[in-house]
């Protein structure tokens, strides 16, 4: 028979609060109840456990412990829905293989909370180290709950009360370092198939999700005695209602927020909050911002060369890392590059649509984020990294938005419509605006004249303020995540569907989904430096160098540096995976009358095996040059990279020097069956900010093959 246990604990002795209790199981003697005690507005974690103990039946709930005949409210409900009428004072007990609960009088009632059978679970959960384990893991497990607000990720079915259920397992005693990729592996190893996990670094354990209780038992079943890296896995049911989900995502929103609103015991107010948010070292006058920046990149690069100490501390040990420098860094660091624009440096800004501290319709950023319970909207009219132009916009698109019949769409009732509203205004003056709409609710009609309605009003606007508008689309998006999606078409509703910029005397086309450096200025600055290191490789003795321009985008690095170093480069050839890329960098080259440039559309690690027959000697240098995304390349690029014999140097562009570290590493570490090839040493860095009052700056790096390399390991 299937039961629904209604549960509420005795208060009266011990402020212990409401339960939420999360899943039930009977195993023969044993009967065990995972939740959460919620105490007014926070959360504490426990478990509850019966289990025998030398001969005696007894609760164990973290630091309170009492006997058998613990009093409890509790109703049974069967399949078919025959309902005890009160609420009665029972009592457990344990006869042969079964629990018994037993009345015992009556009682005040509390209000109950529901929880259901749902398993058995096996002997090997009820070890008493669980209490431990799960007071300290549960304030991560609410980070989990609360990771990813997306109904699309989440396995939810209605239980019989009508209640969404995510059918959920907990693998305990997990090492930390064990990746979800590993954990997938390992699941469809046992034969549990490919199921959704979810971990982070920091916890010893994980959650995958299900779609049935029966899969659960089936997987909990093939995860027997299953160890990873020496470790017993241990595997639990947790299963969540989305209720019961979203009120401890509701609880550490309200946590963080009371405690980023008073940081310090300081009261901040919103627009001090939205400066420390989007520049945090506003704070700071600039030369200390630059000081700033210039002692993390010597603290990441020194660590570089420790971690390159450390691989090679019983083999070769090259010479750059031999020799005892007292900064302890891998190679000279010039002095970092100031941005000649301190204000109003950004081209690219991307609004959210939403209310403010008032309930009111806004168009600006985000205050802190939305798990933290910081979901108000404020005006970037004080942001100091946000042009004029992009202000009057955002203005100008909330003075619609309010007047509009429709509403903003709220990031928790997935109910609205206006979503984002990007703005592109560039050091030429062109101006792209893109508008995100959410159609629910809506016919196509009804969408259609709005979208007359925008081009109309952003027409207007752009002549009364005189603003150079080249381009308005609009992206109609129905999914959950809160950003200008690439997987969703644009449509244009005025001008063109590109704009352009202009850098280092040359023209780029820039399309929608295009990257470009949102500091134009700077990033002539930064490329200026590319160009002078170059020239500096560049041996009058033999013929002008080969430019490999790798994850090229739409050609903007190798387009300036060919236009800039003109005879001194034979030839640019850019790499790109991204198909749509490669057509702009086409078009740019062609634009800027490029006439030595080439374009392969493709993953870098395959195509750059093309170049291994080439021939320095007779052929010239090759110099390679990359500006990756934040977290920088793959690993198979650096492979690639260092087997790719015709490249003596490398040139590298980070925007996020930690990230990059590892790249470094493997670019440099001796060779191994994993990394072959001759390795590369760092020559010279320099930082260029890009990013006043934020703490992001760009480094760029002087790598060369180690031409000792070879000598010294044999």
């Amino acid at each position: 028979m299937f039961t629904t246990l209604f549960l509420v604990f005795s208060t009266s002795s011990h402020r212990i609060g409401t339960r939420v209790l999360r899943g039930l199981c009977v195993n023969k003697t044993k009967l065990l109840v995972q939740k959460n005690i919620i105490v007014k507005s926070y959360v504490v974690p426990t478990y509850i456990k019966l289990y025998e103990k030398k001969g005696e039946r007894s609760y164990s709930m973290s630091s309170l412990n009492v006997n058998e005949k613990i009093g409890i409210d509790i109703k049974l409900e069967n399949e078919n829905e025959d309902i005890l009428p009160t609420t009665k004072k029972l009592k457990i007990e344990k006869s042969d293989d079964t629990v018994i609960i037993e009345n015992c009088s009556d009682t005040g009632s509390v209000d109950p909370i529901i929880i259901k059978d749902i398993s058995m679970i096996d002997e090997t959960s009820n070890n008493n180290n669980d209490n431990n384990n799960n007071n300290n893991n549960d304030n991560d497990n609410l980070e989990e709950n609360t990771d990813n607000n997306d109904a699309s990720t989440s396995t939810n079915v209605k239980d019989d009360l009508g209640e969404g259920i995510q059918y959920r397992l907990r693998m305990k005693n997990v090492p930390k370092f064990a990746s979800v990729k590993m954990i997938k592996d390992l699941l469809a190893k046992n034969g549990c198939g490919s199921l959704n996990v979810k971990k982070s670094p920091k916890w010893n354990y994980c959650f995958v999700q299900l779609k049935s209780r029966e899969q659960q038992l089936e997987v909990i079943e093939k995860l027997k005695d299953v160890t990873l890296k020496n470790k017993a896995i241990i595997v639990t049911v947790d299963n969540i209602t989305e209720k019961e989900r979203q009120l401890l995502f509701d609880n550490k929103r309200e946590a963080n927020k009371e405690r980023l609103l008073n940081e310090q015991g300081e009261q901040r107010s919103p627009e001090e909050l939205l400066a420390d948010q989007t520049t945090p070292l506003h704070r700071l006058p600039y030369s200390e911002q630059l000081k700033f920046k210039d002692d993390g990149i010597k603290k990441s690069l020194s660590t570089f060369r420790n971690k390159i100490k450390e691989l090679t501390k019983d083999r070769y040990r090259p010479n750059w890392v031999a020799e005892e420098v007292e900064s302890n860094l891998p190679c000279e660091v010039r002095t970092i590059i100031s941005s000649p624009i301190l204000e109003g440096y950004r081209n690219k800004c991307e609004f959210t649509i939403g209310k403010n501290l008032n309930g009111e319709k806004t168009v600006g950023f985000l205050l802190g984020a939305y798990k933290d319970g910081l979901n108000a909207v404020l005006e970037p009219e004080k942001s100091l990294n946000v042009s004029e132009v992009a202000k009057k916009i955002a203005t100008a698109m909330q003075t619609y938005v309010r007047k509009s019949e429709y509403d903003v769409y709220d990031r928790k009732t997935k109910q609205g419509n206006w979503r984002l509203t990007s703005v592109r205004s560039q050091a030429c003056g062109d101006i792209m605006i893109i508008v995100q709409f959410h159609p629910q609710g809506l016919t196509e009609d009804q969408i259609n004249k709005e979208k007359l309605s925008l081009a109309e009003y952003f027409e207007s606007l752009a002549k009364e303020e005189r603003i150079n508008l080249k381009s308005l689309l609009v992206q109609v998006y129905d999914g959950v995540s809160d950003c200008i999606s690439d997987k969703y078409p644009y449509e244009v509703i005025y001008g063109d569907s590109f704009i352009h910029e202009e850098m280092m005397g040359c023209r780029f086309r820039i399309s929608p989904r295009a990257f470009f450096q949102t500091n134009t200025l700077a990033a002539q600055v930064l490329y200026e430096k590319c160009s002078e290191y170059i020239k500096d490789l560049c041996n009058p003795d033999k013929p002008p160098p080969v430019l490999i321009d790798m994850c090229c985008g739409t050609g903007t690095i190798g387009i300036c540096l060919s236009k800039a170093l003109g005879n001194k480069i034979e030839k640019v050839i850019g790499i790109e995976i991204c198909e749509e890329a490669v057509e702009d960098a086409k078009i740019n080259a062609t634009l800027n009358e490029i006439k030595n440039s080439e374009y392969i559309l493709g993953p870098v690690e395959k195509n750059l095996r093309a170049l291994n027959n080439y021939n320095n000697s007779t052929a010239g240098t090759v110099i390679a040059i990359v500006d990756p995304p934040r977290a920088g390349v793959h690993k198979n690029v650096i492979k690639a990279l260092r087997n790719c014999q015709a490249i003596d140097y490398f040139l590298y562009i980070s925007c996020d020097y930690n990230l990059a570290t590892q790249n470094f590493i493997d670019l440099c570490r001796p060779s191994t069956n994993a990394f072959t090839g001759i390795p590369f040493k760092p020559v010279r860095a320099v930082g260029v900010d890009l990013f006043p009052h934020a703490k992001q700056v760009e480094l760029l790096i002087e790598f060369h093959r180690d031409e000792n390399y070879s000598t010294n390991e044999s």
